[in-house]
Formats: structure tokens, C-alpha cells, sequence
């Protein structure tokens, strides 16, 4: 199984309220859940960790009935990203990544 990883760094500006990671998380779930749907994947979980002093915004999808590509990856990815952008609401800056599942391991 390929592990697959699509990133994007983020570094946000302006005044917004300190969320923890599980709303964070929360608030991400419902802007990637859709969009991977729409592009015939399903959303397993996410998570907002902070590593080696980096926070990092993850997504992990898999294809049901296929293997993830890195285009689908991409694709999610790129979506995600301007609503990202336009919804504004993580304070740190951030890399953000939408994994396949072998990727967890």
C-alpha cells in the first residue's frame, strides 16, 4: 500500500480566539469531510498535533473499494485549502496534510 501525502504550510494572521485541538479538529472535520466526499473519498479522522515544535493540520482519507492516489490527495488538498483560507480560524501557523491511511502507520 502506497502511503500518500499531500502538505500545504499555512501561516495565519489577524485576531481570531486561542482554539484547542479538539475544536480545531472539529472545525476542520466538517471542511474536509465534504470535500473528500465529493471527490469519492472517506474522511477517517483528523487531527491538529504539534511535532518537534511544528503544528501540523491532518487529514486521513481512504478510497472505498481503491487505493488512494496522490492526485486525490492533491485534489482534496487544494480545495481545502482556499476554504482554509477563507474560514481563517487557526491562530498558529501550520502544515497541513491529507494522508492515505498507510501513512498513519
Amino acid at each position: 500500500m502506497l502511503n500518500l501525502m499531500a502538505a500545504e504550510q499555512f501561516a495565519m494572521t489577524g485576531e481570531r480566539e486561542k482554539m484547542n485541538s479538539a475544536e480545531v479538529e472539529k472545525k476542520f472535520e466538517k471542511i474536509v469531510g465534504p470535500v473528500a466526499e465529493e471527490n469519492g473519498l472517506k474522511l477517517l479522522r483528523t487531527e491538529y498535533v504539534k511535532e518537534d515544535g511544528n503544528w501540523y493540520l491532518r487529514a486521513y482519507v481512504e478510497k472505498p473499494g481503491g487505493e488512494v492516489s496522490i492526485n486525490d490527495c492533491t485534489m482534496v488538498s487544494r480545495i481545502v485549502s482556499k476554504k482554509l483560507d477563507k474560514e481563517d480560524f487557526i491562530e498558529e501557523a501550520y502544515t497541513m496534510e491529507i494522508c492515505s491511511p498507510g501513512f498513519m502507520e
